[in-house]
């Protein structure tokens, strides 16, 4: 019996369970919620390999059809004849004109709407559904699916799309009485259902004097509930033209504010307080407007700031603004768009500083995923305005429509496999600092993943000219290296393997590309039998030092001989003419030479702490020195390397054991200058200065 959503469309369960069959079985179910009324919902995450487009036609342009011709491309129309039973999805009894009935299952809606537990009496309207197997075949449990939220419409009672059998008629006759209706739920704080009453007073309102008050009401409700788009539309609709439009204007930017629209939020409040002087709110917003537009365009934070208001609990989401002015999007020759340097970014500078579009508090690692998709649904839900950066990105392997985003029935089309297409390809996994989790102390590895939509853009190497850091949800991005204006703007997506192949499978399999790096593109002048090579060399290395580092303990001599003998087989087989002539990483070797800098430490070889450290960092990519004695300023490396240079966090811990054993050895200058590079790349990888009291030198 064929089970999933491609197979089941078009098809109907082979015998329908009668009204009461129906009832029965629903009682039960309603009776376990009534036991645990205050469970958090599941998220019901898509399964890809059943993925099935949104509709994006009108229920008024599809066939309306009675349950038991429920086929593919059809629509139907349907009165709700019990309490829903609330889980992943909301599962309904439903009736058709016909007396047909059977059950409803309604997923991915926004809590703030209606449809995310359909009232018993209301009719909705389902465009294109199908059956789905909701157990044992044996049991005939079909029920009628709903996984895209635009694909259902809850429509008013007076809709002449109704069918007779199942018109109500309204159940209010007036303007004031919808608009009282609206008030008593506002005050039970049951907000959806406020904003369906506002509206209908509004449509039943004759003139515009009665409708403004009722777009005020509404707007503040839709405020709360985070609906910014519809709270902005209908704070502009409830002007009358006089002095008291400052209110309107004032909401009107408290949901600019929402949007993160600061420089249309400044508009609405400098308008308001024109109005108003004296309202200290408007003035308290502006102040904190203005605060925003001031970081937008300078890219001045008060990092430290920033980082002392984190707290899992209570604030991940950091009240800033973004600042993206000296970068630009447009297409890349690598993979569609790219982020381009506007004007010329020295080593260390701030690239860009962004807030992320869509970020869950959920640092859980088994719910972060499904907490973003949820996220996502339900923001493209409620502010249309988002569709269009959302959609603009790449959902992999999932085909678009083009029409996502565009209203129909009054909702944007969402495509529940396209949003977790996009989500997949496009969001970033980050701790609540970079900076804590750059300490040796710190035990909490937990991440929350975001939506970034400016730093999506930005495509990968292996050896980029970026670093990204967090600071809850706020990605700051610095250069490593100098840019140039009109420079491609390039970022790790994951840690780079050090080999070849199994970087570039991993890409495959992530993200459909594959790797043109100059790194990459290098390797790849590597005969297959010599890639073959090393990789058998490094898994040697690896069995002898047990693919740990030293921690301070006495390593034996004969080990000691036994890896520094593999490094240098290994180094053999990097031909000069492949790694010299492009000044490449060298990236299998940087396990057994900081292997042998933990050995040597631990026995307090200065001198050979020194030799490995300065091999670890050419090994990175970077121009060192490598002969004993040899004068360098390690401060200049992260401009004299070249573009094929990889940064991480081992770079700082490389250079802070060079500084110690420069400094055991008498060097105290060199030690300096390697203590005053490790500081500077230490803002690179956590994204502002900081001292590196919290990391251990080993």
């Amino acid at each position: 019996m064929a089970t999933n959503a491609k197979d089941l469309i078009g098809s109907l369960p082979p015998r329908r369970l009668t009204k009461e069959e129906l009832a029965k079985t629903h009682k039960v179910h309603l009776k376990k919620q009534d036991l645990s009324p205050n469970t958090p919902r599941p998220v019901k995450q898509p399964v890809m390999s059943e993925a099935y487009p949104a509709s994006t036609k009108s229920i008024r342009e599809l066939e309306i059809v009675s349950l038991c011709r429920l086929t593919g491309g059809k629509g139907i129309i349907v009165k709700v004849i019990s309490p829903p039973f609330v889980g992943a999805g909301a599962v309904s009894l439903v009736e058709d004109e016909f007396g047909n009935a059977d059950k409803l299952a309604i997923y991915n809606q926004p809590d703030s709407a209606i449809l995310s537990g359909v009232p018993e009496g209301c009719v909705v309207a389902v465009k294109e559904p199908y059956y789905k197997l909701n157990g044992n075949a044996t049991d005939n449990d079909y029920m009628i699916c709903v996984d895209h939220p635009s694909d259902v419409t809850l429509l008013r009672f007076t809709d002449p799309i109704i069918p007779e059998s199942l018109r109500l008629g309204p159940l209010l006759k007036t303007a004031e009485d919808w608009k009282k209706a609206g008030d008593t739920a506002f005050l039970e704080k049951d907000f959806p259902t406020a904003v369906f009453c506002y509206s209908e007073a509004l449509v039943e309102a004759t003139d515009d004097a009665s409708r403004a008050p009722v777009h005020t009401k509404r707007a503040g409700t839709n405020l709360l509930l985070g609906r910014y788009d519809a709270a902005k539309a209908d704070s502009l609709a409830s002007r009358v033209g006089g002095p008291s439009d400052w209110k309107a204007y004032y909401n009107a930017g408290r949901a600019a504010y929402g949007l993160c629209d600061y420089k249309e939020c400044k508009e609405y409040l400098e308008k308001a307080l024109e109005l108003n002087p004296s309202a200290s709110a408007v003035r308290k917003e502006l102040d904190r407007c203005l605060a925003r537009v001031h970081e937008e365009e300078t890219g001045e934070y008060d990092f430290k700031a920033m980082y002392e208001s984190l707290n899992h609990q209570t604030n991940v989401h950091l009240d800033r603004g973004s600042f993206t002015k000296r970068t630009v999007v447009h297409e890349s020759e690598h993979h569609g768009r790219g982020i381009f340097a506007a004007e010329d970014i020295k080593a260390g500078e701030l690239i860009f500083v962004e807030k992320a579009t869509l970020m869950p508090n959920q640092y859980e690692p088994v719910r972060a995923s499904a907490a973003l998709y949820a996220m996502m649904v339900r923001q493209l839900c409620e502010n249309p305005s988002l569709c269009g950066p959302i959609f603009k990105m790449h959902p992999g392997e999932i085909e678009k429509t083009g029409l996502e985003g565009t209203i129909v029935d009054g909702v944007p089309v969402v495509d529940i496999f396209v949003v977790e297409g996009i989500r997949t390809k496009n969001c970033f996994s980050c701790p609540l600092s970079t900076l804590d989790d750059t300490k040796i102390a710190n035990t909490d590895s937990r991440q929350a993943k975001g939506v970034w939509v400016h730093a999506a853009n930005m495509n990968h190497s292996c050896v980029p000219n970026s670093m990204r850091a967090f600071l809850g949800d706020m990605l700051i991005s610095r250069a490593t290296r100098d840019i140039k204006a009109g420079e491609e703007i390039f970022q790790q997506y994951v840690p780079v393997k050090a080999l070849l192949d199994v970087r570039n499978k991993q890409y495959k399999e992530s993200w459909i590309f594959e790797c043109n790096c100059t790194l990459c593109a290098g390797e790849r002048n590597s005969t297959d039998a010599m890639l073959a090579k090393r990789k058998e060399a490094l898994v040697a290395v690896e069995k002898v030092c047990n693919k740990k580092l030293p921690k301070g303990e006495i390593i034996p001599d004969a080990t000691i001989r036994t890896v520094d003998k593999l490094a240098r087989q290994l180094e053999d087989l990097h031909e000069p003419e492949v790694y010299d002539r492009l000044q490449l990483p060298r990236l299998t070797l940087i396990y057994p030479c900081n292997w042998l800098v933990g050995a040597h430490r631990g026995r307090k070889n200065w001198a050979k702490v020194a030799k490995y450290g300065c091999r670890v960092l050419r090994n990175f990519g970077f121009l060192v020195p490598l002969e004993e004695g040899a004068e360098w300023d390690p401060r200049a490396m992260w401009t004299a390397s070249g573009d094929a240079s990889l940064m991480t966090i081992h770079v700082i811990a490389s250079l802070r054991r060079l500084a110690q054993a420069y400094e055991m050895l008498g060097k105290a200058e060199m030690g300096r200058r390697c203590s005053e590079a490790a500081q500077f790349g230490y803002l690179m990888v956590t994204g502002f200065d900081n001292d590196m009291t919290g990391l251990d030198r080993d």
